[in-house]
């Protein structure tokens, strides 16, 4: 009998995501115009000069009051000029004519795609120019980190929800005229004010919420009469069905579907923790018979159940060239799918779910903030409000979609409901309601020593020891320990007590 996941009886509630806690949660005021310098203290005007005897000549008279008449127009006019300037500076320095330009950091979209949105903000804001600088992947949370701290920052950059822990003091909250918490939890998914607002402040906005989708191989499915499945045990007998092996060998010819290991599996960690979340496991405090039930029912895809191994290719390319029926990936693959096999016969449905529970999906979001040091806060918030809004939304997910055919879920409900018209956005863009997430978000791009990457590293041991049969009860105190470890220096969780001297 196969292992049940997560073991027969009630089902323990599903905690909430931890929110971040800002080091710095105040937002900077604004700096107010400088005022004329009063007198210093003690001034009196000068005293007043008898006038000289004047002779009763009238021309000894009128020819000093002539030269002094003339000098006096001289000052004037010379004042008029120099303050006339300067004045006109002053004005044309704050002029509404002046225009602002806003360093904007983006990262995935290209230029091409951010254009058109860019291109209509600036129509309804003409004083304001944004320059987008499209980023590398490559070390960027790092680049990005140096860049707020610095007196040149850019005024909107695009960051992870997880990453708010490190860059939280480096943002600039929303102020009350441009994006409010009430605004973002009217106009957004559930998920993305828990991420986003800490303390009534608004941290940023997104304008894609990406989540996972079983992507099925219709045709071998069809040829095994056999529906896409919708709870786990479905999926595992499906997998089983349309497995097929060598004769002579025995190794897998075509895996049924991409789960079991950390090695060609792509997403796993996002796989794994959605999964622990529907095992009804706290990731702030991962502990508890499900947590080895749930990591050894991954590990089985391979190591009992052999439908999928290490000697395939990455489940994307796996999929796309008919080497295994199933994957669970983001929207964005689908992309990939179609440039390496436009003919190949596939769907998207939404992922397994446990029976007799409430669903659980995993999501993970990049947003746009604002930098704290940033040289025109108004003016940025003004551009990332407007990316906020549907109509942004809207222009965005038209450009991507004819860039490349397959855009991401807009995180704008109203947008995102458009958007389910398209059958393979649809399961992505249901699953958004019943999103959840953590710190173990793949593909961040985080840095070694980033709190992604180091808890990915504990949750990848705990697998692996999994699967090579080592004590169940050793493996989750070392994983229950790392994290707790990693995310007390995060301040998200109450640091460990020290352990009692013998």
């Amino acid at each position: 009998m196969d292992n049940q996941f997560p073991p027969p009886g009630p089902v323990p509630s599903v905690p909430e995501p931890t929110t971040f806690s800002p080091t710095t949660s105040e937002a900077l005021p604004l700096p107010s115009p400088e005022e004329a310098a009063p007198p210093p203290p003690g001034y009196q005007p000068p005293a007043s000069v008898n006038p000289p005897k004047v002779s009763s000549s009238p021309f000894k008279m009128i020819t000093p009051i002539i030269i002094g008449l003339v000098v006096i127009g001289l000052v004037a006019y010379i004042l008029f000029r120099i303050l006339g300037k300067t004045v006109s500076d002053k004005t044309q320095s704050v002029s509404p004519s002046t225009a602002v330009t806003l360093t904007y950091y983006g990262l995935w979209e290209p230029s091409s795609v951010m254009k058109p949105v860019i291109d209509a903000f600036e129509k309804q804001n003409p004083n304001i120019k944004v320059d987008y600088q499209l980023q590398s992947p490559q070390d960027y949370q790092d680049r990005v980190k140096t860049a707020l701290e610095s007196q040149s920052s850019p005024d909107v950059v695009r960051l992870h929800t997880t990453w708010l822990p490190l860059f939280a003091a480096d943002l600039l909250p929303a102020s009350s005229n441009t994006l409010s918490a009430t605004e973002l939890a009217t106009n957004f998914y559930p998920i993305i004010s828990k991420l986003l607002v800490s303390g009534n402040q608004v941290y940023g906005a997104p304008m894609t919420a990406e989540t996972l989708g079983l992507f099925v191989n219709t045709a071998i499915l069809q040829q095994k009469q056999l529906q896409p499945p919708k709870t786990w045990e479905d999926l595992l007998t499906a997998a089983k069905a349309v497995r097929e092996l060598e004769p002579i060998t025995g190794k897998i010819r075509r895996a049924g579907v991409a789960l079991g290991n950390t090695t060609n599996v792509e997403y796993w960690p996002d796989i794994v923790s959605m999964m622990l979340l529907q095992a009804g496991v706290s990731l702030t405090d991962i502990n508890g018979p499900e947590v080895g039930v749930t990591l050894k029912y991954y590990t089985d895809f391979v190591t009992k159940h052999q439908v999928w191994d290490d000697t395939l290719p990455p489940s994307t390319v796996a999929f796309a060239n008919e080497k295994v029926a199933m994957i669970i990936a983001p929207s964005w693959v689908a992309k990939d799918i179609k440039s390496i096999n436009p003919s190949l016969s596939w769907q998207v449905v939404p992922v397994p779910q446990l029976p007799d529970i409430d669903p659980i999906n995993w999501t993970s979001i990049w947003f746009e903030g604002v930098a704290r040091n940033s040289a025109h806060p108004q003016e940025a918030w003004k551009f990332v409000s407007f990316l906020a809004s549907a109509n942004a939304q809207q222009i965005l997910f038209d450009s991507a979609t004819q860039d490349r055919g397959f855009p991401q879920p807009p995180a704008n409900k109203a947008v995102a409901e458009i958007a389910s018209k398209n059958p393979v956005l649809a399961p992505f863009v249901e699953s958004l309601n019943t999103a959840k997430t953590f710190y173990t978000a793949s593909k961040t791009q985080d840095s070694k020593t980033a709190i992604n990457s180091r808890l990915i590293k504990y949750l990848e041991d705990a697998i692996n020891s999994t699967a090579t049969n080592q004590e169940d009860n050793k493996i989750v105190e070392t994983l229950h320990n790392g994290f707790t470890q990693i995310l007390s220096q995060y301040g998200l969780v109450a640091a460990p007590s020290p352990s009692p001297t013998p």
